[in-house]
């Protein structure tokens, strides 16, 4: 078990060391964005099935009235 500990352990501090500054930041501006955009996103669809939900009588109405036009004319 120390074993792995002490490998894990110098895994984790040649990663710590080798990692520059300009890498660092790239990684939180990557983050950042991302995680900006995924909110946008998560919005963006909650808002779109809102409004689905609400126009979905007006579409079903609108279908039935073309559905029964088409009959009438046949």
């Amino acid at each position: 078990m120390d074993n792995k500990i002490s490998f894990f352990a110098g895994y984790i501090l040649t990663a710590a060391t080798t990692i520059t500054a300009a890498g660092f930041l790239n990684a939180i501006i990557l983050g950042l964005l991302g995680g900006f955009f995924g909110i946008l996103g998560k919005e963006a669809y909650y808002y779109s099935k809102k409004e689905v939900i609400n126009n979905s009588p007006k579409v079903k109405s609108w279908i039935a009235a073309k559905i029964a036009w088409i009959k009438f004319k046949l």
